[in-house]
């Protein structure tokens, strides 16, 4: 089950032996296997029976909306609910909604808006979730295993992509509704595993300063690290954009939804192996270092999407962005996790991740409409410039003294 291997102490036994933590881990890569599933037939299903690139956008805009809505909120609630029947409700909610998408489309009675709506639940509990399992890794796993355990993390999460994405693909080019159908049953096993875990996960109460507001001052007050949070936020947009316009350039190309499974496939395997290191450059390299190495990468790498052309080409390019992508985010959660109160890790958590991945929701709509302006190529060569400004700026701020010293970033 794992893929990295952790370094015991006398006085804690390896993540192997971590029974909360494994099922945890198992419980958890189930569910995100039943989103990676489903996840990009939401917008084949769009584009491939009605060509509208608009529409296909909005969708992905929906799905990813709760990143901007739900976060604050979610956070503030996974501080004060018992996280393991957060991620219990939010297992049976996507269950529920991806069936009744499987059924719609297995009738041949799509509807747009159900889709949306549907994209949109299953967006909102997926925060929830997420909040809730990133802070239980705090409560299973000793501060000595957590850079092991992030990586382990991470893993389970790009090589779900890297079955999911391709088998997604596959299904829905023998018949549309087996991607769904195939995530209900991975959620279903995932409600069993979550139900098995046992162990207390309930965050301290915490009274006074428990609101929103909060997370956001402990964020706000820290200059570099909510500088990086704007940078990936930044990066994560151009990312989204760039799945969306390959989708549409293999659909131009006259090419099987399928080679678009295998590409993700090819990043997810870079994602596998950015998971591995990881773990070893968080112990290795400071954060402010990583910042500016990972931007640097995707700036030279970014370019070659203007080029590409064969599926092959495309496979590498994604290869090389998840693999920095994984590592970084690795690196980055690791230092959040220390750096953060118990008591405060689904505040701060949730301000991250509606910073960085909130920005993704506006990637695929402004994506989409700038698709329906401009030719892929173009939309790349856009995305490559603002990747090599996103590069710049990331160098001038963490090169600055004041980066080595904030909140141990130059050693953390």
């Amino acid at each position: 089950m794992t893929l990295v291997e952790e370094t015991s102490t006398q006085d804690h036994p390896p993540l192997r032996r971590n029974r909360a933590f494994q099922y945890l881990w198992a419980g958890s890569a189930l569910s995100v296997l039943a989103e990676r599933f489903s996840a990009m037939a939401f917008t084949l299903v769009v584009i491939w029976s009605t060509g509208s690139k608009s529409a296909a956008g909005l969708v992905a805009f929906a799905a990813l909306l709760p990143m901007l809505l739900v976060q604050l909120p979610a956070g503030v609630l996974v501080d004060r609910w018992d996280r393991r029947r957060v991620m219990v409700v939010c297992v049976a909610g996507r269950l529920l909604g991806v069936g009744s998408v499987a059924a719609a489309v297995a009738t041949d009675r799509v509807w747009i808006p159900h889709l949306a709506a549907v994209a949109f639940a299953q967006g909102a509990m997926t925060v929830f979730y997420q909040l809730a399992e990133r802070a239980t890794v705090r409560s299973v796993v000793p501060a000595a295993q957590l850079p092991a355990a992030m990586a382990q993390n991470e893993a389970r999460g790009r090589g779900a992509n890297f079955v999911g994405h391709p088998a997604g693909g596959l299904l829905f080019g023998l018949t549309a509704y087996a991607p769904f159908l195939t995530s209900t049953v991975f959620y279903l096993v995932s409600l069993v595993a979550m139900l098995r875990l046992r162990t207390p996960v309930r965050a301290p109460a915490k009274r006074k300063g428990s609101g929103v507001a909060a997370g956001l001052r402990w964020v706000w007050g820290r200059r570099y690290f909510r500088t990086a949070l704007l940078l990936i936020a930044g990066s994560n947009l151009l990312f989204q954009g760039m799945i969306l316009t390959l989708q549409v350039v293999i659909k131009e190309q006259g090419r099987s939804s399928a080679v678009v499974g295998l590409i993700m496939a090819a990043g997810s395997v870079g994602g596998l192996a950015g998971a591995v290191v990881g773990g070893w450059w968080s112990r290795r390299m400071a954060m402010r270092h990583i910042m500016v190495v990972a931007y640097v990468a995707w700036a030279l790498v970014m370019p070659g999407l203007i080029v590409a052309a064969h599926p092959v080409a495309f496979g590498a390019l994604f290869f090389a962005t998840s693999l920095i992508g994984a590592a970084t985010t690795v690196a980055g959660m690791v230092y959040q996790l220390r750096i953060t109160p118990d008591g405060m890790q689904g505040r701060v958590g949730s301000v991250v991740l509606l910073l960085t991945s909130g920005a993704s929701s506006i990637g695929a709509l402004g994506t989409g409409f700038l698709l329906e302006a401009v030719s892929t190529t173009r939309a790349f060569a856009a995305m490559s410039v603002t990747m090599g400004v996103l590069a710049l700026l990331t160098i001038a701020t963490f090169a600055r003294r004041g980066a080595r010293e904030e909140d141990g970033m130059g050693n953390v």
